[in-house]
């Protein structure tokens, strides 16, 4: 972990996001690089220059406000990077992501509901869907050093390798564990041997799953018994793996881990597959 973006927007949830960071940042003796896309009202992007004193002012006024909160993270001894753009968030966490070699990204989210979740989803869900970097969503103040409980829900196939050497590095950093659980759904159903089988078979591959705590938990959905989970062993935070969908099947079906970004409490480490 080199580099870590941080999207804000001046919020208090992005204000948790930045002390999330800066703590991460310690630990790994790491850059965070802040992010910020000014909103412009759509008449400054639609006109020519008689908008364009108008836009520097929301400019300068932006990068004023992301230039204190550079200083007092580098007054921390921690060195940082500062973006302003006018671009969409996607756009520019898709352009920094190639152009800065970000490794991770933290940001602050409020989640989203009803229709505000159907049709714009949030920008932490949009983020997560597209990144090819670990994410960390933070819904509340977070004091990171107090995270010591993982859940990782997998079906202990050769295709979780990635995220569990990532996820294990991840949990060493904080001194935590993790909870390594098989979700058993009705629909999806394996007897208890069957899954002894699949665990045993992906623990003698990977030892270093040994050092941490193996379960298997049943309920209706994955989302239930994930959320569920959660709740029975007092997880401090949950990692998912969103899985690339086209828009189409996104309205219609959404992502597992796309609906734990939007409605965890916790905060929510996404690892690609």
């Amino acid at each position: 972990m080199k580099n870590i973006l941080v999207p804000i927007d001046f919020s208090e949830h992005s204000n948790y996001a930045v002390e999330v960071a800066v703590d991460l940042a310690k630990k790994k003796a790491a850059t965070i690089v802040l992010l910020h896309c000014v909103e412009l009202p759509r008449r400054f992007i639609t006109e020519s220059t008689s908008a364009l004193p108008e836009e520097l002012f929301f400019m300068k006024e932006a990068s004023t406000n992301v230039k204190k909160i550079s200083e007092e993270i580098e007054s921390k001894g921690i060195s940082v990077k500062t973006v302003v753009e006018t671009t969409a968030l996607t756009y520019a966490v898709k352009n920094l992501l190639e152009e800065q070699a970000i490794d991770f990204i933290v940001m602050g989210s409020t989640g989203a509901t009803g229709s505000k979740e159907l049709f714009l989803g949030s920008n932490a869900e949009k983020i997560v869907r597209t990144s090819s970097v670990p994410v960390l969503v933070i819904k509340d103040k977070t004091d990171i050093s107090q995270v010591k409980k993982l859940i990782f829900a997998c079906d202990f196939s050769q295709k979780y390798i990635n995220a569990f050497k990532k996820a294990v590095d991840f949990a060493n950093s904080l001194d935590a564990k993790i909870d390594f659980v098989y979700i058993n759904t009705p629909y999806h159903f394996n007897s208890s041997r069957e899954i002894k089988v699949l665990i045993d078979n992906f623990s003698k591959e990977h030892k270093e799953i040994l050092a941490h705590n193996i379960h298997m938990y049943s309920d209706f959905s994955i989302e239930e018994g994930i959320i569920h989970f959660t709740e029975d062993h007092q997880s401090d935070l949950i990692c998912m793996f969103p899985a690339k969908q086209s828009a189409l099947m996104h309205i219609f079906n959404g992502s597992i881990s796309e609906d734990i970004v939007n409605h965890s409490e916790k905060p929510v480490l996404t690892i690609k597959l």
